[in-house]
């Protein structure tokens, strides 16, 4: 199994209302490709709730059988789509890939 974790940074925006509303658009936008992509087999999108210096303001963790399968959703259109239109609210992403072994 692989595990794909994606981190985003929200850009500056002019209240703090603004910022919220941005996240909010954020986690939709991704939550919904839940059930759109079947080839994921677990998938959090969540936001960051210590605010702290270092922190980033939105967390997706992601589960994949298999490298072929990641790269199935990351090249789904609904993937693409959400990517595109993500790109209004954040600055920048960070993202990473690991192998593991299920143990649930």
């Amino acid at each position: 199994m692989i595990r794909h974790i994606v981190l985003f940074k929200i850009k500056d925006f002019s209240s703090e209302s603004e910022r919220n509303e941005a996240i909010q658009n954020i986690l939709v936008t991704f939550r919904s490709l839940i059930g759109q992509i079947p080839q994921i087999r677990k998938y959090r999108v969540e936001s960051d709730c210590i605010h702290g210096p270092s922190s980033l303001d939105v967390i997706i963790d992601s589960v994949f059988d298999n490298v072929e399968d990641l790269k199935a959703y990351q090249s789904h259109p609904a993937h693409l789509d959400a990517v595109e239109l993500n790109k209004q609210w954040s600055e920048y992403k960070i993202i990473g890939d690991y192998y593991f072994e299920n143990q649930t």
